[in-house]
């Protein structure tokens, strides 16, 4: 049976090779990470104004501002009105640049499924709550890092 300390390493090893790839992706798609960070969690999370990006991404709203005119001019996002208040403008994800960016996780992701597939429901409900919570745990950390 894996000790929790086994696990966490376990973890700790994995997000590497994670970080590396999407460092990949980025650079491949002439992106840099925090970019590729936003498009990910727009098209997760859904449209969002230039402020609440710059929070979901920890960026300074001048930072934002950049990012979000660097993936407008790439074609990866659009500023559109907001349908319950035309004063605001959002932020959303182009579809197409959505699939494209996707489409290069598919293998790993057609991987991940083959793995996850020997598990049964028992396992996935754990996995599943684990990864919800460190998720959690996680986003509360960010909030009470030090700026």
């Amino acid at each position: 049976m894996a000790e929790s300390h086994e696990v966490l390493r376990a973890i700790a090893r994995w997000q590497i090779p994670v970080i590396q790839l999407n460092g990949m992706i980025a650079e491949h798609l002439g992106l840099n990470w925090t970019d590729l960070q936003a498009l990910y969690v727009l098209a997760n999370q859904g449209p969002a104004t230039a402020g609440e990006l710059a929070r979901r991404v920890t960026l300074t709203s001048g930072s934002a501002s950049r990012m979000i005119e660097r993936l407008v001019q790439a074609g990866y996002v659009r500023r559109v009105p907001d349908p319950h208040d035309r004063r605001r403008v959002l932020i959303e994800p182009d579809p197409e640049a959505v699939h494209r960016v996707g489409s290069l996780y598919e293998r790993l992701n057609a991987s991940h499924l083959r793995d996850l597939s020997h598990l049964d429901d028992t396992e996935l409900s754990a996995l599943l709550r684990f990864i919800t919570a460190a998720t959690e745990r996680t986003e509360e950390e960010i909030q009470r890092f030090p700026q």
